[in-house]
């Protein structure tokens, strides 16, 4: 898809049109549109003894990270929720996290927490439809503003029934829902194109550098037998590292500049080994009042304390919080050979990783870590080879940026009329739909 095609021209949408198709929609309550948890772990006919379950924690804008297996004995006591395909989940809980997935062919023993509302269509209503308008902006936030609790909060069953959303025709719902859904497959292609690039990556690693299958003559060594010509050192001596820091949060005008700052959250919901942007930014003072310091470009960023291991490499110059080691290589290794032998040593890091409150790794304890390193000339053929894989992914990852802005601006648009959908080409946002 080129660029061109995420602009969807006047001429293809009639935008604020005069006989604006939006007056003879209904406002319809959620409970008169979908059945509300309409399926239980007690109703008859489910007899599965184990279980994959789906959490909140597992769940993301649009995606499931991942299930875990239990047995129905030994699950937890909020597994409650059975679903089939075209059932919205969505999360009841802190509503303004914005975790919520379309269901499309689950295991016949998926079951989701309680924490979630299943949300299924009735008769006269698109699935994708009620998925969309369930998940915009306006009712994210209409479900944030009607919580309770304060440890927990969370918005009742009972209020969120009677949550109001827009109902067109039936037509007009379908097509809603395959123009955005249309987008949303584009990005999970992408995501799934991008997890097998990065899996050749590791996988080609692995060959050269661990199992030494192009090699042929070998020597004794501290970490065993490994390649002639292959030097044992500690990784600090093919990098230098640094920590990163957090301005004082209670001074406005640290925050809100041009300098991108990340933080261990955002890598563990990153879809790929590449950061190019954060969700906050800081100012110039804020960097010359606190311990961070932006990173050059392809510097290779280690989460160092909770979830420690994790690894990115940045394309734009960034800092971080204090929960990262920043490696800078030196002249005797390549980026992305460096992270990836990061990656590598990853049980190793978690291992030295210790502490009362939580675990972290020093910088002095990383630094020690005992690595074989190649030749130079091994290094950069590598880095040649991966190097453009890294590319191919960074291109998709940016492509799904602009997929994802696209659309969240057409979501509240289509769904308040503004944007009618009778004009659109739906050839316009035409994607593969296998990888």
């Amino acid at each position: 898809m080129t660029k061109e095609q995420y602009e969807l021209e006047d001429s293809k949408i009639d935008q604020n049109p005069e006989n604006d198709p939006s007056v003879d929609w209904e406002m319809k309550e959620l409970e008169d549109v979908a059945d509300l948890n309409p399926g239980s772990i007690n109703d008859e006919g489910f007899n599965f003894e184990e279980i994959q379950y789906l959490d909140i924690s597992s769940t993301g804008k649009g995606f499931i990270e991942e299930l875990s297996d239990y047995s129905i004995e030994e699950a937890p006591s909020r597994a409650k929720r059975t679903v089939k395909t075209g059932d919205t989940v969505l999360s009841r809980v802190r509503p303004i996290r914005e975790q919520f997935t379309l269901v499309q062919d689950p295991p016949m023993n998926l079951v989701v927490s309680t924490g979630f509302a299943v949300l299924r269509a009735k008769e006269g209503i698109d699935e994708k439809y009620l998925y969309y308008a369930a998940t915009t902006p306006e009712m994210i936030m209409w479900m944030d503003n009607h919580t309770s609790g304060s440890a927990y909060p969370a918005v009742n069953l009972s209020t969120l029934k009677h949550a109001e959303i827009p109902v067109p025709s039936v037509t007009t719902q379908k097509k809603i829902g395959e123009i955005l859904h249309k987008i949303d497959l584009k990005i999970e292609v992408n995501k799934q194109i991008n997890d097998i690039l990065e899996e050749m990556v590791q996988v080609l690693f692995k060959a050269w550098f661990v199992d030494f299958e192009s090699y042929e003559d070998f020597k004794q060594s501290g970490l065993g037998e490994i390649p002639e010509g292959f030097e044992v050192c500690q990784i600090g001596d093919v990098c230098s590292t640094r920590g990163g820091g957090t301005p004082s949060t209670d001074i406005d005008d640290y925050w809100g500049g041009d300098n991108l700052w990340l933080t261990p959250k955002e890598v563990t919901s990153l879809n790929s080994k590449i950061a190019f942007d954060t969700e906050r930014k800081v100012s110039d003072e804020g960097l010359n009042n606190s311990s961070t310091a932006i990173m050059p470009e392809k510097s290779v960023l280690l989460t160092s304390r909770a979830t420690v291991g994790e690894v990115v490499v940045n394309r734009e110059p960034m800092g971080t919080n204090q929960g990262f080691i920043c490696i800078q290589p030196n002249d005797r290794v390549e980026p992305y050979y460096l992270a990836c032998l990061v990656e590598n040593k990853r049980p190793e890091i978690e291992n030295r990783a210790s502490g009362s409150t939580y675990d972290e790794i020093s910088q002095t304890s990383f630094n020690g870590i005992q690595v074989a390193i190649p030749p130079k000339e091994d290094i950069e053929e590598f880095e040649d080879k991966v190097e453009e894989i890294y590319e191919d992914i960074y291109t998709r990852e940016l492509e799904n940026r602009r997929l994802e802005e696209l659309r969240d601006t057409l979501l509240p648009k289509l769904m308040s009329g503004e944007i009618r959908v009778n004009d659109i080409e739906l050839d316009e946002l035409e994607v593969d739909s296998e990888v």
